[in-house]
């Protein structure tokens, strides 16, 4: 008697345990990830994160969501592998902004963009100064993998 009543509390016990680690959600977060790096960067509205996989991703947002923290969600690569500058025309180094076949008058309207050639972004003061830095690179033998693109139409 003393052995069933023994083992039918270690099964209550279990089963309480049990019952507190499985998942409350339809599906399951995923507890293993295969070890293929293909990055993937997202963004919670704040911060960016690069992350292995989407396994990863999908892996991390279920714990966050269950600890009613804002989901990552998937963004431009370039968030999470370009260095934020001040100056860009300083770090992609010396070509003349100044060139006849590029000049065109710009308005002074403030209307800042965050660009990125891959390997920096920063932001401009408006579109107009984007085109304006893309016609000096082309100028001199950029390849248009080095020209820069819009990231978001704000500051970075």
């Amino acid at each position: 008697m003393m052995f069933q009543t023994l083992t039918l509390c270690c099964l209550a016990l279990v089963t309480g345990i049990a019952a507190n680690t499985v998942s409350t959600n339809a599906t399951d977060c995923p507890q293993f990830c295969a070890a293929i790096y293909r990055p993937v960067c997202a963004t919670d509205g704040k911060n960016f994160k690069e992350f292995a996989s989407d396994c990863n991703l999908k892996s991390d947002n279920c714990r966050r969501e269950r600890n009613n923290v804002a989901a990552y969600a998937e963004t431009d690569s370039a968030w999470c592998s370009s260095e934020l500058v001040d100056n860009i025309h300083e770090k992609m180094g010396s070509f003349k902004l100044d060139r006849e076949e590029c000049f065109k008058p710009c308005s002074m309207i403030y209307q800042p963009i965050c660009v990125t050639n891959g390997k920096y972004r920063a932001h401009l003061s408006n579109v107009c100064l984007l085109e304006t830095f893309n016609c000096a690179l082309q100028a001199t033998g950029a390849q248009p993998t080095e020209l820069l693109r819009v990231l978001r139409d704000s500051t970075c």
